[in-house]
């Protein structure tokens, strides 16, 4: 078994050639190559950061090379916009809106589907806090896929069951990263009128393994061990940025402590390397669909949803036909589609000045030492989060 290899076109022989490729900026762990393979050579093994990274196993490889012509995270990317419409949406229906992180258009979106006969495919957070793909066939499923994972998701043989749900001519959405969505039809090599794909605004992935390990140091500190988590959960409203922690003993917590994982997340100390490489920051998208917050929707109406709001952007008829029939159940206005470019990140997310030194301490000393040591925990941080929490319950009270 070798760890982080690739094959290349050997041109002088006119033949596959093994090299080495540990970099980590060459593979976002999207896993098409190991569904792909036909001999079951490739599986996905952690590095010593926790990210995913290709195994092959020479003795199954036969160098038939379809890994390298699946992999589409390095191709070059091709064509101008292809953003046809842009709405705002906020889903009528408040108990999924509170559900959502921004304004319920994955669930306005997948209820068509569903209703139709059809099924969704999305993440979800197991009970024990691994995030991974599944597939949905009826509401009840769905709504575990509600709410965002700041977490790079498995997606571990969910190629396979999305195109035996196609060839059974079955309606499938599906929801995922830009690269996961890529991946997808890359996998499927052909277009299928019966899939809709949907990706949303990626900041980038940390790993699953370091999630786990937060979970493990909020059990520490609380003494009771985590039920859920819930990122930016919307009690203080969909600003609020509140991460919650439901403990086994039924009480949920909203503390500082909480916010760690998430702000190593958004100061792109965590991050995927490849995703400050990422190919996929710009106008042509590989989905259908496109959902973010609709940030700065204020400066376009003047007036902003303490519940939230989705940005839902159109990039083909299949997907434009979706968003029409969700429109009964939601609140929707179009913009012109120029109005709202300023919300589409066209370059990767720049690693943080102190990513070297917070890998190599994560690596040498585990995540108590990189919580102690990146996260600003200071009394006087703690007191500005307390009080930031108290205005946003007197705001809503």
């Amino acid at each position: 078994m070798q760890i982080g290899i690739k094959l290349e076109k050997d041109m002088q022989n006119n033949k596959l050639k093994r090299i080495d490729t540990s970099a980590e900026t060459e593979c976002c762990g999207c896993m098409a190559c190991e569904n792909a393979c036909p001999q079951k050579a490739i599986s996905m093994t952690e590095n010593e950061k926790g990210f995913i990274m290709p195994s092959i196993d020479e003795e199954k490889c036969v160098n038939c090379g379809l890994c390298l012509k699946i992999c589409d995270f390095k191709k070059i990317p091709v064509g101008g916009s292809n953003i046809e419409h842009a709405y705002s949406l906020v889903i009528n229906d408040r108990i999924a809106l509170k559900k959502s992180t921004s304004g319920g258009a994955f669930t306005a979106l997948s209820d068509v589907v569903l209703n139709d006969s059809g099924y969704v495919v999305g993440s979800v957070m197991d009970e024990k806090f691994n995030v991974h793909h599944t597939v949905a066939a009826n509401k009840a499923e769905r709504d575990k896929m509600c709410g965002s994972k700041y977490v790079q998701s498995c997606t571990h043989g969910i190629w396979e069951q999305v195109k035996e749900l196609l060839l059974q001519e079955k309606k499938v959405m599906f929801t995922g990263t830009p690269c996961q969505c890529a991946a997808l039809k890359s996998f499927l090599g052909k277009e299928y009128d019966n899939l809709t794909v949907v990706d949303f605004l990626c900041h980038g992935v940390p790993n699953n393994r370091m999630f786990r390990e937060h979970i493990e140091y909020l059990n520490d500190f609380y003494g009771v061990p985590s039920a859920g988590f819930s990122f930016r959960n919307k009690t203080y409203g969909w600003d609020s940025y509140n991460n919650i922690d439901t403990l086994s003993n039924g009480k949920s917590k909203s503390k500082w402590i909480n916010q760690i994982y998430y702000s190593f997340f958004v100061n792109n100390l965590s991050l995927r390397p490849s995703c400050h490489h990422c190919t996929y920051r710009r106008l042509n998208r590989p989905s259908d669909i496109t959902v973010a917050d609709f940030w700065g929707i204020e400066k376009l109406t003047y007036s902003k949803d303490r519940d939230g709001v989705s940005l839902v952007l159109t990039h083909s008829e299949k997907g434009l036909d979706l968003v029409k029939k969700a429109k009964e159940a939601c609140r929707v206005r179009e913009y012109p589609a120029e109005s709202v470019m300023y919300r589409i990140p066209l370059v990767p997310s720049k690693p943080n000045e102190k990513c070297d030194s917070f890998w190599k301490t994560y690596v040498e000393h585990g995540y108590s030492r990189i919580a102690s040591k990146y996260f600003r925990n200071s009394l006087k941080n703690r007191f500005r989060f307390e009080v930031r929490k108290i205005a946003k319950k007197l705001r809503i009270g």
